[in-house]
């Protein structure tokens, strides 16, 4: 089978046979520690929730199931929610796009110039500017190239993005959208798919797609995650690594340059940071995991301040986190991950303005065997839609075939008039 750089999963555990996963399994597997949580930190995994509080619930895929994954979701309002991933094997996998009308997720059609490709993050600036960024496989070369497809509100259009090197495959992951003309995605750079990876930096500026430089640091990196800093820059988190053990990578954009900021870690242990959202210029988080000598993983949470990172307490689990998102409104705080439970990997922290707690993942039958890869705080939601999302699939467990899962924090599907069953077609 052919290996490409992937971060599903991101730890032995949860690696999955398809392509990105191959440099993410290979080094981010190394790469998970950090100091474990005190044993005070809020741990109970399952709070009984009251009749009338919300939960996270499934929600059907506008598209009939099959092997389909689901990698990232975002936001624009209640009813303007989006996810993308890619369904099929890895020699022709192809672009999966949905969208959330309020009542419905729709499956939307991306023609691409090669007809394969798979996406790792979306952008919506508006209803008529979104991104959906990730690779495609290019065989002749033996390496994968990065695909960039924008939408206008009526159309897709596939956008150049920079050429790299024969031998060497580009991988966007995460993406920061600061305006319409200025849209920073990262990620990683690899030789032949996989070896010395380095943080990929690409740039929109309202007319192309560009390199851009980012500070070395010292070693093999990959950037998995970005989010704009509302104050005209952006973050990028991952992960570095010294004699093969990871530790955390943050990097900012001040609008001239990027520059390394440091991060508190125990250099005895390995560390990874996979998500990274924005309340406030001073007020930012970054989540990913640890390990234990004893070879269990710990979530991991960092907060900015404005001045420094510092690391939270989180609760004491068996557990990664891969992302996370922010209600700037609210001041709460999602993040996701994935546990070693063959029923439920799921894993989802909120953090309520004081402490980060577990809570319980939808626990129906389309949620069995899911672990979640993406979250959405919904900006100005309301009580009759969900106020968050989260994305992900039931790959990691090995199940065959595999599907994408939706989840929405708020009323089940049931509750909204007309939201059972797929919808596939134009957004209404």
């Amino acid at each position: 089978m052919r290996t490409r750089l992937r971060t599903t999963g991101r730890t032995a555990r949860t690696a999955r046979p398809r392509g990105r996963a191959v440099l993410a399994t290979a080094l981010v597997s190394l790469a998970l520690a950090a100091p474990a949580p005190t044993a005070d930190a809020h741990t109970d995994p399952h709070p009984e929730p009251q009749a009338d509080d919300p939960a996270w619930h499934t929600w059907p895929l506008g598209t009939p199931r099959d092997n389909q994954e689901l990698r990232a979701v975002a936001a624009l309002g209640p009813r303007d929610v989006w996810a993308v991933g890619y369904r099929g094997e890895i020699a022709d996998s192809r672009p999966l796009v949905q969208h959330f009308d309020g009542t419905l997720w729709h499956d939307l059609a991306v023609p691409l110039a090669t007809g394969t490709g798979q996406f790792d993050t979306v952008a919506p600036l508006a209803p008529d500017d979104v991104w959906a960024i990730g690779h495609r496989n290019d065989e002749a070369a033996f390496n994968d190239r990065a695909l960039a497809v924008h939408f206008d509100g009526k159309a897709w259009r596939e956008t150049p993005m920079p050429e790299q090197p024969y031998n060497i495959s580009a991988y966007p992951f995460g993406t920061a959208a600061i305006g319409p003309a200025d849209v920073w995605t990262v990620g990683a750079l690899a030789q032949d798919r996989i070896a010395n990876p380095h943080p990929l930096a690409y740039h929109w500026d309202g007319t192309e797609w560009t390199a851009a430089a980012t500070p070395d640091p010292g070693g093999s990196a990959i950037l998995f995650a970005a989010a704009a800093d509302r104050a005209g820059g952006a973050w990028a988190v991952g992960v570095a690594y010294t004699d093969g053990v990871g530790r955390p990578l943050v990097e900012h954009w001040d609008g001239k340059a990027w520059r390394i900021v440091d991060i508190p870690y125990d250099p005895a242990q390995a560390h990874s940071l996979e998500g990274v959202t924005v309340l406030a210029p001073d007020d930012v988080w970054a989540v990913g995991g640890t390990s234990t000598a004893g070879g269990e993983s710990r979530p991991v949470a960092y907060h900015w301040d404005g001045t420094a990172w510092s690391q939270a307490v989180t609760p004491a689990i068996d557990a990664n986190l891969h992302a996370a998102s922010a209600d700037p409104t609210s001041g709460v705080v999602w993040a996701v991950g994935s546990q070693p439970d063959e029923t439920t990997p799921a894993v989802l922290l909120r953090w309520d303005g004081t402490a980060w707690t577990q809570v319980p993942a939808a626990d129906d039958p389309d949620a069995r065997g899911a672990s979640l890869f993406s979250v959405a705080a919904v900006p100005g939601a309301d009580p009759v839609t969900p106020s968050a999302w989260a994305v992900g699939s039931t790959l990691p467990t090995f199940q065959t075939p595999w599907h994408a899962v939706i989840e929405g924090y708020g009323p089940p599907p049931g509750r909204i008039a007309g939201s059972r069953g797929p919808s596939v077609g134009p957004i209404p």
